[in-house]
């Protein structure tokens, strides 16, 4: 519980180092006669709407870093056989989802070979933080700890805001 409140601790200063938002009519009690005008307004006489369009499908600071790797089989489980020469059949993937200033996917893809010796199909490990097909990492698993105890939101939406967040 320490280490997850320490975690916590440290994802919370990153991120009020780390972003520093311009203050608008939008996102603070300031008047929008007290905001600098957006580029994207200026020169564009004759227009009804103000600013920038918002698209409420993708902020303008979020980014996925989605990353692919391959686990290799290098020799049989059963008989020992040098494998690393033999095509693999497939692959069997798990996924781990995690937040650190952006939406973070990294996947593992675990060769599956075959055997050419004694025909035994043989998968090449994952590593241990991918226990399962899918799992959160400690920056998801801080965030719900700071939605929960610090801000006091209900289990229900933040299981709901997860869910949502894990979609796109």
């Amino acid at each position: 519980m320490f280490q997850a409140l320490l975690l916590l601790l440290q994802v919370l200063m990153a991120v009020f180092m780390e972003k520093n938002t311009t203050k608008t009519s939008a996102n603070s009690s300031k008047p929008s006669s007290r905001t600098e005008k957006d580029e994207s307004a200026i020169g564009h006489a004759g227009t009804h709407t103000k600013g920038k369009a918002y698209d409420p499908s993708c902020s303008a600071n979020t980014r996925t870093v989605e990353t692919v790797t391959v686990s290799k089989v290098s020799s049989c489980e059963q008989c020992g056989e040098d494998l690393r020469e033999v095509r693999p059949q497939g692959h069997e993937r798990r996924t781990q989802i995690d937040i650190v200033f952006e939406k973070v996917l990294s996947h593992v893809d675990a060769q599956i070979k075959s055997c050419p010796h004694c025909g035994a199909e043989t998968r090449a490990p994952f590593p241990e933080t991918f226990s399962g097909p899918l799992q959160y990492g400690s920056g998801i698993k801080a965030y719900v700890l700071n939605l929960l105890m610090a801000q006091m939101v209900s289990l229900q939406r933040v299981q709901q805001m997860i869910q949502t967040s894990s979609v796109r």
